[in-house]
């Protein structure tokens, strides 16, 4: 920056540096996370963008892309919005269809235009660049010239679509928005940028989110590890919340199968991720009473899940994963809920073995457990490791520790010890947090009640079960002591979080209305190989034909679309339902069905029917076989105060059984990934009044910001751009 003025007056930068400018600003905001220190980049943006105006700066079409994300992370909406207003009165210099993506992003975001209003600026960046061809091979039923081999066409503007997208994702039309992840799947089915699954990760339900997830895994896209471990964090929640044994298996095998997927996609194992998948299997049970151990059959299973967790530790661990921390951690929380010191004392000496130490949430975590053990000593001895390092950094203990403690004494009948140390330690904590302290040591226990509503597996099944999630982690370690991935056609991972999702028709019927829908009769069949032997299919990273990718991303988004539809029905209910009572929904729920319902697969013709009324915007639509109407989402949800199941963060919050008139009670609860900005001029979402979900840690659902990946006009990803985020 301070080199930037006299490089400026001696014209010394040209068009690619501007963009670089641009570039480097943008990356730099996005990874500040301090407000002050934004504060002070800011205005040498503001520079940039005057410099660019007055045409002291020599202008790069993607320049601008940067400068709408950078509007966009900074929340400078009408700033952004000025720019463009400018902007699109410009050449082909200054404007670009990525640009037309980057403003209605930013303006989506901004609660600034109506969605068909950006609609037409779509529509207006496809007509304003006919060279590229682009509004037809954007359309929702464009055809690909050879579904075996991947898209050569330059300038597909991706990240126009990618703005669209966004768009309709965050106005709820939920079908628009599924038809432009099924185009760019159809255009680019291994190079579809990361940003597009992000989306749906973020803005959908959770089973609709977690075949996103899966989609990208498949086609070779490695999303980033963070929202590999958000995604975690939703399906524990969604353990909690469930009420039924086989449930919460299907959803501990969901997360191992989500790891494998990560890693088949060229991801590294992270062990985060393995630790968060090993305090699943606390959740598995119900939690005894304090003091108490489980008995019978229970306790034979609660062994089950305690082997079976040390056993993935040891076998990842021989199969070349760094041990690190977390999964450590994990078995040492795992053998306070489920009752098993010696699995404890063991966790705690291998922590040694392996030369590792234990930071402040494994001492908590140490401490908690002695706290179900009923173990005073070791109670004792954590404790006196965090009091000596406070006393070392002459500073308070933490509110963090001191609850913990407190809890654990409780728990163990350690009243008198908590209360000596409170006499001896006044100096290490506020008379606001003594007074919580006290508050909590003198409370009652509380007692689990969902002992007579869990619905139970016989030790037989849960064997079975866990025989099969063995299964899944030996192809972890495979991948692990390899370092390639396996074969999918051997060892395949699911697509959906139910292993056994019913699919909506026959393979055959299936691609049937597949080949009717994405080829032409007319069309001529790809030229052969100067030889005269037909072309060999393009592969995906994955090792899958290509033109099998395009066929299974085609299946998957339509059964998507009607797992949407469905959760769209069960919303409609809930707000019927409140309506009815007059108990205004509060909150961002989250209808949890997590799984489908056995259906007879539709017959050919009635298959044919099912995937025109997913495509089609209105009823009227469904007779044209492929008319797609432009129309907004339904007025159902516009009478519902824009009620968006977006981004929040689950405080201390939980689920409820929301009931309505036309179906059965339907679980509601929190959880959710994290967008990385706010909704459109401060919309509050409304959802349900629920009870707390906490993780077994103790902590609550996090969030991770979304994050644009690189990549450039032609939705080629290139290492010296951003995708605006």
């Amino acid at each position: 920056m301070e080199l930037y003025p006299a490089l400026l007056v001696a014209k010394a930068l040209n068009s690619f540096d501007s963009r670089r400018i641009t570039q480097t600003l943008h990356v730099r905001i996005r990874n500040e996370h301090v407000p002050g220190k934004r504060s002070e980049i800011y205005p040498f943006v503001q520079q940039v963008v005057s410099d660019l105006r007055k045409g002291l700066l020599e202008p790069h079409h993607y320049a601008y892309v940067h400068l709408f994300g950078i509007y966009k992370d900074c929340k400078r909406w009408d700033e952004g919005h000025e720019l463009w207003q400018w902007l699109i009165q410009q050449d082909d210099r200054h404007v670009s269809q990525a640009a037309y993506g980057a403003a209605i992003e930013l303006m989506a975001y901004g609660g600034l235009m109506s969605l068909p209003d950006l609609e037409d600026l779509y529509a207006d960046g496809l007509k304003r660049f006919p060279g590229t061809f682009a509004e037809y091979h954007l359309s929702p039923d464009a055809i690909v010239p050879d579904r075996a081999q991947l898209t050569t066409i330059a300038g597909i503007p991706t990240i126009l679509l990618q703005g669209i997208l966004t768009a309709r994702i965050l106005a709820r039309d939920w079908k628009k928005a599924y038809l432009a992840l099924d185009t760019a799947l159809r255009i680019y089915p291994t190079q579809t940028p990361p940003r597009y699954f992000e989306l749906f990760m973020t803005e959908r339900p959770m089973t609709e989110a977690y075949a996103a997830f899966m989609v990208a895994c498949r086609a070779g896209i490695p999303l980033r590890p963070t929202h590999v471990t958000t995604l975690i964090t939703k399906l524990r929640a969604a353990i909690g919340a469930s009420q039924s044994m086989a449930d919460r298996i299907m959803l501990l095998r969901a997360i191992a199968n989500a790891i494998y997927g990560h890693l088949e996609a060229g991801g590294r194992i992270e062990s985060i991720h393995v630790g968060s998948f090993l305090r699943a299997f606390e959740q598995i049970l119900p939690e005894p009473p304090v003091g108490k151990d489980y008995e019978g059959e229970a306790a034979e299973m609660r062994d089950a899940l305690v082997v079976a967790a040390h056993e993935i530790v040891a076998g990842l661990i021989q199969a070349g994963m760094a041990p690190q921390i977390q999964p450590f951690d994990a078995l040492i929380s795992v053998s306070g809920k489920l009752r098993v010191p010696n699995l404890l004392t063991t966790t705690l000496q291998d922590v040694k073995t392996a030369g590792l130490e234990l930071g402040p949430i494994g001492i908590r975590t140490v401490i908690t457990s002695a706290g179900f053990l009923q173990d005073k000593d070791l109670i004792e001895q954590y404790w006196s490791r965090i009091v000596a390092n406070a006393e070392e950094n002459s500073g308070l203990i933490p509110f963090e520790d001191w609850i913990t403690f407190t809890k654990a004494c409780r728990r163990a009948d350690h009243v008198d010890y908590f209360r000596t140390q409170l006499l001896k330690l006044p100096h290490t904590f506020t008379a606001s947090t003594e007074r919580i302290l006290i508050q909590q040591i003198d409370s009652m226990e509380i007692v689990p009640t969902d002992h007579e509503s869990y619905e139970k597996l016989g030790l037989k099944e849960l064997t079975s079960e866990l025989s099969q999630l063995r299964s899944q982690v030996k192809n972890m370690e495979a991948v692990v002591m390899s370092g390639q991935p396996l074969d999918l056609h051997t060892t395949p991972f699911h697509i959906h979080m139910d292993p056994k999702y019913p699919s909506l028709a026959s393979e055959k019927d299936l691609r049937s209305v597949y080949d009717e829908l994405t080829t032409d009769p007319h069309q001529p069949p790809p030229p052969p190989q100067e030889d005269g032997s037909p072309q060999p299919a393009a592969l995906s990273p994955t090792g899958i034909r290509v033109d099998d990718l395009r066929f299974r991303n085609w299946v998957t988004i339509h059964e998507m679309m009607d797992s949407a539809e469905t959760y769209e029905s069960d919303l409609k209910m809930a707000i019927n339902a409140a309506i009815k009572s007059g108990e205004p929904l509060k909150g961002a729920p989250e209808i949890l069905r997590l799984r489908k319902e056995d259906t007879i697969p539709y017959s050919p013709s009635e298959l044919r029917t099912r995937i025109r009324a997913l495509r089609a915007s209105s009823p009227d639509d469904v007779m044209g076989f492929r008319k797609v109407a432009s129309e907004g989402p339904g007025e159902v949800y516009k009478k519902t105060a824009r009620a968006r199941l977006r981004k929040h963060i689950a405080k201390n919050s939980g689920e409820t059984i929301v009931k309505t008139d036309e179906a059965a009670p339907r679980l509601v609860y929190y959880v959710g990934l994290k967008s990385d900005n706010d909704s459109p001029n401060g919309a509050k979402r409304r959802g349900p009044t629920v009870r707390k979900v906490k993780l077994s840690d103790g902590t609550t659902a996090e969030e991770t910001v979304v994050q644009p990946e690189d990549g450039s006009e032609e939705g080629v990803r290139n290492k010296g751009d951003e995708f605006p985020a």
